[in-house]
């Protein structure tokens, strides 16, 4: 009897040591985080070409004209680094810039409607001097497909469009760095143009 009693006591007593000692929590998965993405200083070159306007563009983007129908010229500015494309159009005009225009707010309200975009921030552009005309979209929210747009025109003979694509599925909030350094060779893109 005494050698049960012993155990027993013995077995409450290491029951209630391994109750006092202090346990580890337990892993867990880490919270979500995104790489460092870093920029490089901004460096601009020229673009000039048989199109009727030049402008000034990043030296770490290449530039294209793929295709070319009726005047209509289709345009690509890429950024390998980041795997994104400035996809621009150039539509001559016949007596239809309003029409252009309106079509460019029913395509930016898809993005809303969709709800990719919360928000849509919009930005004139007019410098009489130049005979530059036109509308900057930023597109705010983590799932915009196209986080800025815009369209510039001379308001006689040109008009030319302008879309920013991730060739993946972009999460904004992670693409935040390269959005606002995209966001600032676009501005020296149109700071820069100039119609023939």
């Amino acid at each position: 009897m005494k050698s049960r009693i012993t155990i027993f006591l013995i077995l409450i007593q290491a029951i209630l040591m391994v109750a006092c000692v202090e346990k580890e929590a337990p892993n867990s998965a880490k919270p979500k985080g995104y790489f460092r993405i870093s920029t490089p200083e901004p460096s601009y070159q020229k673009w000039d070409s048989v199109l009727p306007f030049t402008f000034e563009y990043s030296k770490f983007a290449q530039f294209s004209i793929p295709k070319n129908e009726n005047n209509k010229y289709w345009m690509d500015l890429y950024y390998p680094q980041y795997n994104v494309s400035l996809k621009m159009t150039l539509v001559p005009l016949k007596n239809n810039l309003r029409e252009l225009v309106v079509n460019e707010e029913k395509l930016l309200m898809f993005h809303v409607e969709s709800r990719k975009a919360d928000d849509i921030q919009y930005s004139m552009i007019q410098d009489n001097s130049a005979k530059l005309y036109g509308q900057i979209y930023e597109l705010v929210g983590k799932g915009a497909a196209t986080p800025l747009e815009f369209w510039v025109t001379d308001s006689a003979k040109y008009y030319v469009r302008a879309t920013l694509y991730f060739n993946f599925a972009p999460n904004n909030d992670s693409l935040e760095p390269v959005i606002k350094y995209l966001k600032t060779d676009v501005l020296h893109m149109i700071d820069t143009w100039n119609w023939k």
